[in-house]
């Protein structure tokens, strides 16, 4: 079921339930205030009655025993009390009963009321209204004491029925006219609001199919809309970002690749030949071709490295930077035989992945004491969220320290030393993660200054 289809459901669903409610309400005050008018006639002539019976000339006449004689001699013929009901019932309908609910007689058609006799008024009281029913209708029948019998006048409500039942049939069509508005205006009303996610939609199956990530979605439909688009627009540049940066990650690495790779080969064709090839030969083509390995090595693990992405690897936790430069300083000196000194200006806390981190500084000591000449020293500032490594080495030409971190770039004067161009980019990469940046300048002493700064937990 499509969202506008929910949506529309759901509008006239609530719209059935609000037009129930409200419709119920009116037709029920209706039936009340009609029901009230009957009682109020019934009242006002219940009261007439009371004024006509309490006369001394009718006193004797409306007693239990009278009446009962008088039905019994054929009341119905008799014009004079008959006459007297007539003017009180009118279009009612009348009878006496006796304080146990029996029927003494009827004047025109009988009728059943619902009221015990225990309910009755008592004399002086006032008339006690109820429900009844005249010939299988609803009736209001009002009960007065009259001595020692009751008269109860009652009233159809055949015509007040009648007007609850076109009211219940207006109430009907103008539901189901409300309910068709509000679903036909649900309908085109959330036409309007899919329309933007339906265009996302299209969007997104037309790059599933194509592959083509240069498709871009119309934000125009509101501000959540506006903000959907725009993310996925993003999502949709920086996935062609990361496809780019793949093809020239692939077009680089089969570059560097192929150079040892063919130097390799030749080196194998020469131990393969059928030449007599000098013992001091043989020996310098094995050694360069277990330095040519070991190169392949590094580049594999360097391109691993910088095709894994670091934020899935571990999570951030507070470190301070010295805890991770100290191993990695401790290492590198005792596996290089050289000096690397570890200069602390100021200790601070860093929410960072550790492992990542020690990877970038190591790269950084690494790619410092393959530049520096044995006898001379490293060093290694940290101060604070950033770690600077200085080198004595030939330092980076100011043309090149902008391009030093991207993949595979080499400076020209270091092209034909080891080294896959990739130690740099995968420190740029592990501070981009963290929000950090990297720089590349001149070493005060000579020399260059490579390094990273990452924030810290109290900035």
């Amino acid at each position: 079921m499509s969202l506008r289809l929910r949506i529309t459901l759901v509008v006239a669903l609530v719209v059935t339930a609000v037009v129930a409610v409200v419709g119920q309400r009116v037709y029920a005050a209706a039936e009340r205030e009609l029901v009230e008018e009957v009682d109020i006639e019934l009242q006002g002539r219940a009261a007439g009655f009371m004024m006509i019976a309490s006369g001394p000339q009718f006193r004797e006449a409306f007693t239990r025993s009278a009446l009962q004689d008088l039905a019994a001699e054929g009341f119905a013929e008799r014009r004079g009390a008959r006459s007297f009901l007539d003017q009180t019932a009118r279009d009612n309908f009348s009878r006496v009963v006796s304080p146990n609910g029996e029927v003494i007689f009827n004047v025109d058609t009988s009728f059943s009321v619902d009221l015990a006799p225990t309910d009755y008024p008592r004399g002086g009281d006032a008339p006690v209204l109820s429900d009844g029913s005249v010939d299988g209708g609803r009736a209001r029948i009002a009960t007065i004491a009259a001595n020692d019998v009751f008269v109860q006048l009652a009233r159809p409500l055949g015509e007040i029925d009648q007007s609850l039942d076109d009211l219940a049939g207006r109430i009907v069509f103008i539901s189901v006219v409300a309910i068709l508005a509000a679903a036909a205006a649900a309908w085109f009303i959330s036409g309007g609001t899919v329309a933007p996610i339906r265009r996302l939609t299209d969007a997104a199956e037309r790059v599933a199919a194509t592959g083509d990530l240069k498709q871009t979605v119309d934000g125009s439909g509101g501000a959540e809309v506006d903000r959907l688009a725009r993310s996925f627009n993003s999502m949709l540049e920086a996935l062609s970002a990361s496809r780019r940066q793949q093809h020239r990650l692939v077009m680089n690495a089969s570059h560097e690749l192929r150079t040892p790779l063919a130097s390799l080969q030749t080196n194998i064709d020469v131990l393969r030949s059928e030449r007599e090839i000098p013992e001091e030969t043989r020996t310098a083509i094995v050694d360069d071709i277990c330095a040519e390995i070991s190169e392949l090595g590094d580049l594999v693990a360097e391109l691993v490295d910088l095709a894994t992405d670091v934020r899935t690897d571990e999570d951030p936790m507070p470190v301070e930077l010295v805890e991770l430069a100290a191993p990695v300083v401790g290492r590198q000196a005792r596996r290089t035989q050289r000096t690397i000194e570890l200069d602390v200006r100021q200790r601070a806390v860093v929410e960072a992945r550790p492992q990542a981190v020690s990877r970038a500084i190591r790269n950084l000591v690494e790619n410092a004491a393959k530049f520096s000449p044995d006898e001379t020293s490293i060093t290694v500032i940290v101060d604070g969220g950033a770690v600077t490594v200085l080198d004595a080495g030939p330092g980076i030409p100011e043309a090149d320290r902008s391009m030093v971190f991207d993949r595979f770039h080499r400076v020209e004067t270091t092209r034909t030393m080891p080294g896959s161009g990739l130690g740099l980019a995968i420190v740029k990469q592990v501070a981009d993660v963290h929000g950090g940046s990297v720089s590349a300048t001149e070493a005060p002493g000579g020399g260059a200054a490579v390094g990273f700064v990452l924030p810290t937990v109290d900035d």
